[in-house]
Parts: structure tokens; sequence; C-alpha cells
């Protein structure tokens, strides 16, 4: 009487290994992708807080202060619109996310203090 085996041959195994080798490197970039998104949108909502607060001193408030300078964890780099004064005209606030290499985040106070992702 032959002995029936239990468990998997080499092949299978090996297939099932290059059918999850073939998976990840699928959903690889797609993930790179999302993953560079999500770190570009908080710094977009860092920003944009950061501009609003600093529109609402410049623009709106009856008050003689100025921005404090900015606060992030998610940005690399923001414009620090502490130094401005009456006679800036440049109100533009800059951002950098993280792990970018060229500033992607654009804020033109002149405008409004809405804030656009550029590429």
């Amino acid at each position: 009487m032959m002995k029936k085996n239990n468990g998997f041959s080499l092949i299978e195994i090996i297939i099932v290994v290059a059918i999850m080798g073939i998976l990840v490197a699928i959903s690889y970039p797609a993930y790179n992708n999302y993953s560079r998104k999500a770190k570009q949108t908080a710094c977009l909502s860092e920003a944009k807080a950061y501009a609003n607060s600093v529109f609402y001193i410049i623009f709106v408030s009856e008050a003689n202060t100025f921005p404090d300078s900015p606060k992030s964890s998610a940005c690399e780099v923001i414009t620090d619109a502490s130094s401005w004064n009456d006679s800036t005209t440049n109100l533009v606030i800059e951002a950098k996310s993280k792990h970018s290499s060229t500033v992607d985040i654009r804020c033109d106070l002149s405008k409004g203090a809405g804030c656009t992702i550029i590429h």
C-alpha cells in the first residue's frame, strides 16, 4: 500500500511565492504614491492653517501684532512670516513637504488664504 503525501510539493510552494512576489511588485508603486500624497496633504493642512492665521493678523485683526513663526511636523519648511511688516509686498507662503525635493505648496495671501499644491 502506498503512503499518501500530506503537504505541498516544492513546485507548489515556488508558484505561491512567485505569485506573492508579483502582487507585491504591482502594489508597491500604488502604496508609494498613496504615501507621498498623504504627506503632501498633511503639509498642505499645516500650511493652510498657518496662512489663515497670518491672513487674519494682517488683513482682519486690528491689533498691531505680527504672526508667530510656523510650527510644523508634516512640513520640512514653511515660509516664516514673523518678520513681515506693513511694507512687505510679497505675501506668499511656501511649504515643502517632507521627502519632497522641491517646494510643493504655495499660499498667496494677496488673493486670500487659499493654498494649492504645485508640481
